[in-house]
């Protein structure tokens, strides 16, 4: 299976990495400050709210995410 056929290619996992698991970090890493709460609290919030928003929209609309999850097979 190419990267082309598969459902998620390792661009788009990258990229969700990116944004769901590093961008809320960005304040600790650009202020060197580890032990800064408030900024642990913006990740954990942050992190938790994209979970949580996916496990609603599976629950109450799971064609939507089917989807979503066809997003590199539509045709402009």
């Amino acid at each position: 299976m190419t990267e082309d056929e598969s459902a998620f290619p390792l661009r788009t996992i990258v990229q969700l990495v990116v944004v769901v698991f590093i961008a809320p970090f960005i304040p600790m890493i650009i202020s060197s400050r580890w032990d800064w709460w408030q900024a642990w609290a913006y990740a954990i919030a942050s992190i938790l709210a994209f979970a949580i928003s996916r496990i609603f929209v599976a629950r109450r609309h799971p064609d939507l995410i089917a989807e979503r999850a066809r997003f590199m097979q539509a045709k402009d």
